[in-house]
């Protein structure tokens, strides 16, 4: 589906700002979270671009989103705007480390070959190692600048550093001789992260965790009062995951008198950034806070007999288009380049909902349909026999499409009213003309909260969280 840019973006009103905690920045109250976003995507270079160039200021990153491809598009983004003579001093850019994974942990393979490892590292699984030492902490602070191309970046944040205590508890370590470890580790971290303030190559610092948020009896719970008596002035900033399902930043269960995360952190004058606003997990499965819309036009009245249809037309490919083409050794056969009709057959049994549908789509048909379809008609320019059967292809995909997605669009219905009552209970009646903005809406008035961290990696997101915060006409 083709992205959709409006001709003027929409441009945040002075109350969608606020001070970030204490750290001197002012903020978006919804920010860019760079998850799943990279540099080898057009598409999420132009949501970054959009978002920026529309007053969302807070850029949210970490050296393990893409294996450092995220940070490589905020930095090129960043550069080509002060190119254009755009004004960067206001964007507050937060990027994150712990995680020892991809390059980071064949470099960490590589220095103990050398017999010169990172200390205090943390062997979590065989894919996922994590560290927060301060030799760690300084390399990944250069490799960092060095991607987004800057000087400095204005919050760093350890990222879930929890994973210690996690596999403490796997290897069955007395819980509070883990928590003892795990705050000297912290202190530690802390005290090289002052210096970085010092020499200017951080803003401020904090901590990003998913276990903020649980009880105190938790193995895996992280203190923030605890944190707060051993960090230094430039502790400034955390980041924890906050949703309609996920509701335990709010819960009076993070001290003993009774205080939640949000509190304790109000009261110390820290910046709050939310994570995870419209992905809540709830007795362990996943409940998306947004309106799945399908990524074809969908035809009205589509039967099965447009399925049968769409396979004869696949066999004519094979029979009068297949062989007039040669394919590199390896490749599939090349009348399998463009057969979708089992596909779909497996869709229109299996698929009860629309995520599944839309993300089926864009992994399996929307690449034959935009990609190898646009390269078989320059092929067979010259041949009006493919042009017409093209436009038969384009016409049946959409109708199979539509009528594979039924039982899913149906559902998608009642899925709407039911997030719509979870928003209500978790936030109260908030305004907003789609679930995914009634969302934010409520996350964004939440006290103490001060920026929503929101996943854009299509312009359209972008478009849709503006209209959670730019007033109507």
């Amino acid at each position: 589906m083709p992205e959709v840019i409006l001709e003027e973006a929409r441009t945040l009103p002075a109350s969608a700002y606020v001070p970030l905690g204490r750290t001197g920045r002012t903020v978006s109250r919804v920010g860019f979270g760079t998850y799943r976003v990279d540099d080898r995507h057009p598409a999420h270079r132009e949501a970054l671009e959009l978002a920026l160039d529309s007053g969302i200021n807070l850029v949210d990153t970490s050296t393990n989103y893409g294996d450092g491809h995220s940070e490589l598009l905020v930095g090129q983004v960043l550069k080509a705007r002060a190119a254009a003579g755009k004004d960067n001093s206001g964007i507050t850019l937060v990027t994150k480390a712990g995680y020892v994974q991809g390059s980071n942990q064949r470099e960490a393979h590589r220095r103990f070959k050398a017999g010169s490892p990172w200390p205090e590292m943390t062997e979590y699984s065989k894919d996922c190692w994590h560290c927060i030492s301060p030799a760690f902490l300084k390399d990944q602070i250069t490799f960092s600048l060095d991607r987004l191309a800057r000087p400095r970046v204005d919050v760093f944040l350890l990222h879930n550093p929890e994973y210690f205590l996690s596999d403490q508890h796997n290897k069955r370590v007395n819980s509070e001789e883990a928590q003892d470890e795990f705050h000297a580790r912290l202190t530690r971290a802390f005290a090289h992260l002052e210096t970085e303030v010092a020499a200017g190559r951080i803003g401020s610092y904090g901590i990003s965790s998913n276990t903020f948020i649980v009880p105190r009896d938790r193995h895996d719970f992280v203190d923030l009062t605890r944190v707060l008596e051993n960090a230094g002035p430039g502790f400034s900033v955390i980041q924890l995951p906050l949703n309609p399902v996920e509701l335990g930043a709010r819960e009076k269960h993070h001290t003993r008198d009774k205080r939640s995360v949000l509190d304790v952190a109000r009261a110390a004058g820290l910046g709050v950034l939310v994570n995870r606003p419209l992905n809540g997990f709830s007795q362990q499965s996943l409940v998306r806070f947004a309106a799945i819309a399908p990524p074809f036009p969908v035809v009205p009245g589509a039967s099965s007999r447009s399925l049968t249809q769409l396979a004869a037309l696949e066999a004519d490919f094979t029979r009068s288009f297949a062989p007039r083409l040669s394919m590199e050794k390896g490749a599939p056969p090349p009348e399998e380049l463009l057969a979708v009709h089992d596909f779909f057959k497996q869709v229109a049994a299996s698929a009860k909902d629309m995520v599944t549908v839309a993300e089926s789509w864009e992994q399996f048909v929307a690449p034959r349909l935009n990609e190898l379809l646009p390269q078989l008609e320059e092929a067979f320019e010259k041949d009006p026999a493919f042009a017409t059967w093209s436009r038969d292809y384009r016409r049946l995909v959409n109708e199979v499409a539509s009528w594979a997605a039924q039982r899913a669009l149906e559902n998608e219905a009642a899925r709407g009213q039911g997030l719509a009552d979870k928003v209500r209970a978790a936030f109260g009646e908030v305004p907003g003309e789609t679930i995914s903005q009634k969302t934010l809406r409520g996350l964004a008035a939440t006290p103490g909260v001060d920026c929503v961290l929101l996943g854009m990696r299509k312009t359209r997101y972008v478009e849709d969280a503006l209209g959670a915060f730019v007033p109507t006409a």
